[in-house]
């Protein structure tokens, strides 16, 4: 039997029923009262309903810091600076969580009165403890002699070493660093950036790879990051957070960013004329 004419107009022009919105992604951390909420466009990390940890909150902070504010209908006070040819750009990429360490590459450039900027590093995060940078450090969780042994060891690393003398007597990475040259690169060897500069990438055998990444020297290399990988032994109280992090059962490894669509988020502002009186 044919299909009446008016059936078949009303499955023909019926409109598709809307793709059910997709949830975030959540785990509770193991031993704490931590909960992440991942999602294609945010990461945050709440404790007792409250957000100690996000991307797209960001965008706030970035705004404030900069002159002209988009968001301030109020004309611009007296004697404030033209900000007509300023911009200003800033993305987060998340590129591993292991427990409550949130690592991601931070990215900013622009132009703000005659200044040009440009950074991009890696950030590691405790969300356990406040916003200080130094609640995170690398040489807390892995013995320092293993992370020497490692930095020591990479040909990246030698490239830079102009004393082999002091080299090989170094017994701290922050006395290794120091008889580093920036070479023709400019690399910057800073002590920071062992500490909390770092992403954890994969997981070979008792030993873990992590990332180290290193900024610019000189303003004239503004821009540029160096990234150092070291297999580090995985200490006992770090193993637990590691495989469910590497099994995906609690965030995720480097290596596996792009498949479990880790989140970025980029802002952008740009300065405009100022209101004439």
């Amino acid at each position: 039997m044919l299909m009446s004419s008016v059936v078949m107009m009303a499955l023909l022009t019926a409109a598709p029923a809307p793709a059910p919105k997709a949830s975030p992604l959540t785990w509770k951390v193991t031993g704490t009262d931590v909960t992440f909420e991942m999602s294609s466009k945010d990461l945050r990390a709440l404790r007792d309903g409250k957000e100690v940890f996000g991307l797209q909150s960001r965008k706030k902070g970035f705004l404030a810091n900069l002159v002209g504010d988009p968001e301030d209908t109020q004309d611009p006070p007296e004697g404030a600076p033209d900000t007509s040819d300023w911009e200003a750009a800033q993305s987060y990429t998340v590129l591993s969580v292991v427990g409550p360490w949130v690592s991601y590459e931070d990215n900013s450039g622009g132009f703000t009165g005659g200044a040009l900027y440009a950074i991009r590093i890696y950030v590691t995060e405790d969300v356990t403890k406040d916003k200080d940078r130094g609640a995170f450090n690398l040489l807390d969780v892995f013995p320092e002699k293993d992370v020497l042994k490692a930095l020591k060891a990479d040909e990246f690393v030698k490239q830079h070493v102009r004393d082999e003398a002091a080299f090989k007597k170094a017994r701290t990475v922050e006395a290794l660093l120091a008889i580093l040259v920036p070479g023709d690169d400019c690399v910057g060897f800073q002590i920071d950036n062992v500490k909390r500069s770092v992403a954890f990438h994969h997981v070979e055998g008792n030993k873990v790879a992590v990332r180290i990444a290193f900024g610019y020297e000189r303003p004239v290399c503004r821009g540029k990051m160096f990234e150092v990988g070291v297999l580090l032994p995985i200490p006992e109280s770090l193993r637990p957070a590691l495989e469910r992090a590497r099994t995906r059962q609690e965030g995720f490894l480097m290596k596996d960013a792009k498949a479990v669509k880790a989140p970025a988020v980029h802002f952008e502002w740009e300065g405009s004329k100022q209101k004439k009186p």
